[in-house]
């Protein structure tokens, strides 16, 4: 997708720095939760299975809803009418892949798949990246409010100008995108068509955000001692820190260190670890679910054929 632009041995390096930071967040986080020892169970304790079991759902949803994102984008991107199923299949079997070291075999595995639908290279490579600026657009929106948090703001000052810059980018390379769409492979595509699939995509992304906000909080003993908007906010903050990290399999121990960063200091550090923990594991429930079914889908489709 980089047409060279990056060479193997920085795109190596990037990945290995992604992940030794990833695994020095997990053994930190890790560390602290041996250290908390009994408040820290005790506060897992607390989860109710319900409660566990409607976030699993929320975000099952929302990260299904993705799947249709996708396949609107790998539409809008083709140079011929392509088939949504196998598309949407491909989406959903390819969630575990992305807890696998380097953090692309999701994107290649849905590569492949698309491949196989007739999609070129080139059309997939658009879809791709348009997927990535309107996911982090629409996280960057979310997450506007809590980046210009003093103790952000005393680490990283520029974070709140890069994060309320996003959208604003995000909507001048949709532009320009939706006019060079041709490049990437569809020759007879309409502006305002892909525009559409673009605005759709979006509403998408920041539904899903919203969902996994409104599971994060399901987790929580008393949710209430936050708004939703910052529930939402640290959500969305800490989902980029894990996505835009290189060589981060699944954002594993980031997004854990962001959530405990933001919540931390009104919930206490026992409920945020706590807190942080049951989301991972709802999120990779959820992805595991995901998959099976997709594997599911994908057998009785062959079986059938």
């Amino acid at each position: 997708m980089d047409h060279g632009v990056v060479s193997p041995a920085l795109k190596r390096a990037a990945g290995l720095a992604g992940a030794v930071l990833c695994v020095i967040a997990a053994a930190l986080l890790l560390r602290r939760g041996f250290q908390l020892g009994d408040v820290l169970v005790e506060r897992l304790t607390k989860i109710s299975v319900p409660a566990f079991g409607a976030a699993l759902v929320l975000y099952g949803i929302g990260a299904a809803a993705l799947g249709f994102a996708w396949v609107l984008l790998a539409r809008a991107a083709a140079a011929s009418p392509v088939h949504a199923r196998p598309l949407f299949v491909a989406h959903l079997r390819s969630q575990l892949a992305k807890y696998l070291p380097g953090n692309v075999f999701h994107f290649a595995y849905r590569h492949v798949a698309a491949r196989r639908e007739g999609l070129g290279h080139r059309a997939l490579g658009g879809a791709l990246a348009f997927e990535s600026i309107l996911l982090v657009a629409a996280a960057a929106t979310l997450a506007s409010g809590v980046a210009a948090d003093p103790r952000l703001e005393s680490v990283t000052p520029w974070l709140r100008w890069v994060v309320r810059a996003a959208p604003l980018v995000a909507i001048a390379v949709a532009l320009a995108g939706a006019f060079a769409m041709r490049r990437f492979g569809s020759a007879d595509a309409r502006v305002s068509r892909t525009l559409s699939a673009f605005a759709m995509v979006f509403t998408i992304d920041v539904g899903f955000f919203l969902l996994a906000a409104s599971a994060l909080r399901l987790l929580c003993a008393q949710p209430d001692l936050l708004p939703f908007a910052a529930w939402c906010g640290w959500l969305a903050l800490a989902w980029i820190a894990g996505y835009v990290t290189p060589g981060a399999p699944g954002g594993l121990g980031l997004r854990e260190a962001v959530l405990v960063l933001g919540l931390g200091p009104v919930l206490g550090e026992a409920e945020a670890l706590a807190i942080a923990f049951a989301y991972r594991l709802v999120t990779i429930g959820a992805d595991a679910l995901l998959a099976g079914i997709g594997f599911g889908l994908r057998d009785r489709a062959e079986t059938s054929a």
